[in-house]
C-alpha cells in the first residue's frame, strides 16, 4: 500500500510541476522573439511551431506571423524608416513596387518564390487570426474582432497591413514589369499589362483599350506577364490572380480602420487620396461589371478561386480597371 502511495504522490508532483500549456505558450513567444531579436528567423518559428498553433492567443499569432515574415526578408524597421514613405508615389499604390523588398531576384515562378510564399504565410496567420474558417469566411477587421480584445485586433490590423503592402509590392513589381522608378512595363520583362482581358467585360475591354498608359493592346496575349496569360493553366492562373485580388482588396478593407494610427501624419492626406481613387476604381468596376461584386470585395484566396462565385471574365475585369489603374 505505502508503495502504491508513493508511486501516486511522485506522479502527482510531476504533473503538478509541469507547465501548464499558457506558460508554455508564454515561453515559447518569449524565446521566439529572443531569437528574432538576433535575426534567427527560423529558430523562433519552430519553436512557436513546437508550441502548436494557438489561434486565441494575439502575442502568439503575431510573433508567430514576425518569424515568418522574417525569413520572407520583411523587416517592420525597414518598412518604417525607408518604405512606408514611398507608398503613393507614383500615386495611388504604385510606389509599393519601390519598397526594399520589392525587386527581390525571382528564379522561379513568383507563386513558388520562397520568400513570397513565406510572407504570404505570414499574412495569413494574421488574416485568419482567431481560427476563421479559410475555406468560406470573409477575414474582416469584423469577424477578427469576435475573437480578440479591441486592442489585440487593431494590433493584428496594422502589422497585417504592413506585410500586405510589402506583398502586394513584391506582386505589381513583378507582373507589371516595373523598373526601378517605379513606373509599369519598363523592366526587364517584355509585358505591357498585368494579364490579358479577353474575357473582360465589354464596357471594361473598351476603358482599358483607351488608357494612355503602356497596357491598351489587351487582346494580344503577349501584353500579359507570362505568368498570368491566358495560355497558362486555368486553375494556376486563378490562383496567382486571386492572389493580387485578395492583397488589394485587403488595402481597402484594412486601410480605413488604421490609417490614422498607423500612417505617418505627413503621409496621411496622401494615402486618403490614394484610398479615394482606388474606391472610385472600384464603383467604376462594378458599375461597368455588377457581376464583379464579389471579387471586389472578397478577402478569402478560397472564395476568390471558387468558379461557382468568381469567374475568370470577373477577375480580368477586376484588373483591367484596377491593377491597370494603380500602377501606371
Amino acid at each position: 500500500m505505502l508503495k502504491y502511495l508513493i508511486l501516486f504522490s511522485t506522479v502527482f508532483m510531476l504533473l503538478s510541476c509541469g507547465k501548464n500549456t499558457d506558460e508554455a505558450t508564454a515561453e515559447a513567444i518569449l524565446t521566439a522573439n529572443i531569437a528574432l531579436s538576433k535575426g534567427n528567423c527560423q529558430t523562433a518559428i519552430d519553436a512557436l511551431e513546437a508550441n502548436g498553433r494557438v489561434n486565441n492567443n494575439a502575442p502568439y499569432l503575431k510573433t508567430l506571423a514576425s518569424a515568418y515574415a522574417c525569413k520572407a526578408g520583411y523587416s517592420t524597421l525597414t518598412f518604417f524608416t525607408s518604405d512606408i514613405a514611398k507608398t503613393v508615389v507614383p500615386a495611388p499604390l504604385g510606389g509599393t513596387t519601390l519598397y526594399s523588398t520589392s525587386s527581390a531576384t525571382v528564379t522561379t515562378t513568383l507563386q513558388n518564390d520562397q520568400k513570397f510564399k513565406d510572407l504570404q504565410k505570414a499574412i495569413d496567420i494574421l488574416l485568419y487570426a482567431g481560427g476563421i474558417d479559410s475555406t468560406n469566411t470573409e477575414p474582416t477587421s469584423a469577424e477578427r474582432a469576435r475573437y480578440f480584445s479591441s486592442s489585440e485586433a487593431a494590433d493584428i490590423n496594422s502589422q497585417l497591413l504592413y506585410m500586405v503592402l510589402v506583398q502586394l509590392g513584391r506582386y505589381m513589381y513583378h507582373y507589371g514589369d516595373s523598373s526601378v522608378t517605379g513606373v509599369k512595363a519598363s523592366g526587364v520583362r517584355s509585358n505591357t499589362c498585368f494579364t490579358s482581358y479577353v474575357n473582360a467585360d465589354g464596357d471594361v475591354k473598351t476603358a482599358v483599350a483607351a488608357g494612355t498608359d503602356s497596357c491598351s493592346n489587351i487582346l494580344n496575349d503577349t501584353a500579359a506577364h507570362v505568368e498570368l496569360a491566358s495560355a497558362v493553366t486555368a486553375a494556376t492562373r486563378k490562383t496567382r490572380l486571386c492572389q493580387g485580388v485578395v492583397l488589394l482588396n485587403g488595402v481597402f478593407a484594412i486601410l480605413p480602420d488604421v490609417i490614422t494610427s498607423v500612417i505617418p501624419v505627413a503621409q496621411q492626406a496622401a494615402a486618403l487620396a490614394a484610398l479615394n481613387v482606388l474606391n472610385l476604381a472600384k464603383v467604376a468596376l462594378i458599375a461597368a461589371d455588377a457581376t464583379t461584386a464579389t471579387v471586389a470585395s472578397t478577402l478569402n484566396q478560397t472564395v476568390c478561386e471558387d468558379n461557382t462565385q468568381v469567374s475568370v471574365s470577373n477577375i480580368e475585369s477586376y484588373f483591367g480597371l484596377m491593377f491597370e489603374g494603380i500602377f501606371q
